[in-house]
């Protein structure tokens, strides 16, 4: 092919494929949406994880509480109950994971999977644990009771009571 016929070649072939990327319409993408079934948003809550304090995670810091949770979220707890922070893990089929701060001295973690560390310089302590909740398994951090009560994907409900 002569070089001067290449770019009207070229052309053409672009022309060509261009018309093919487009996508047919099917008869059934033309109905209307069904108004007694409307699609499900991103943000909506599946059936079973309705959480009696939604998603207000500032309600945890008396430690009576129950909040849908997802992985990343952090609950900030009165500091009386000798835990300051509780981050969400990873939540997987079998439970979801807790990351605990305190900073008393003295955290003490029960459940599956629970660990701790403690480390003080100058009498100031900082504590760190983990712990692993599962539905129907009851975890303790310090005089705090920690249920999850359902978990669904990548949400779930956890219940925080004290005492």
């Amino acid at each position: 092919m002569p070089i001067l016929a290449r770019p009207a070649a070229t052309a053409f072939l672009l022309i060509v494929v261009s018309g093919c990327a487009a996508t047919p319409t099917t008869p059934a993408a033309r109905l209307p949406a069904s108004p007694s079934a409307p699609a499900a948003s991103p943000e909506e809550t599946p059936a079973g994880l309705q959480a009696a304090d939604g998603r207000e995670l500032s309600s945890c810091e008396d430690a009576d509480c129950e909040v849908e949770i997802r992985a990343g979220d952090e609950l900030t707890i009165d500091g009386r109950f000798g835990v300051r922070q509780l981050t969400i893990g990873a939540l997987q089929p079998d439970g979801a994971r807790i990351t605990l701060r305190g900073s008393t001295g003295k955290l003490s973690v029960q459940g599956m999977q629970a660990s701790i560390s403690s480390n003080c310089v100058n009498g100031r302590c900082r504590d760190e644990g983990d712990l692993v909740l599962s539905p129907g398994e009851t975890g303790r951090v310090n005089d705090l009771r920690l249920d999850l009560a359902h978990l669904s994907g990548d949400r779930a409900v956890l219940r925080l009571t004290p005492g």
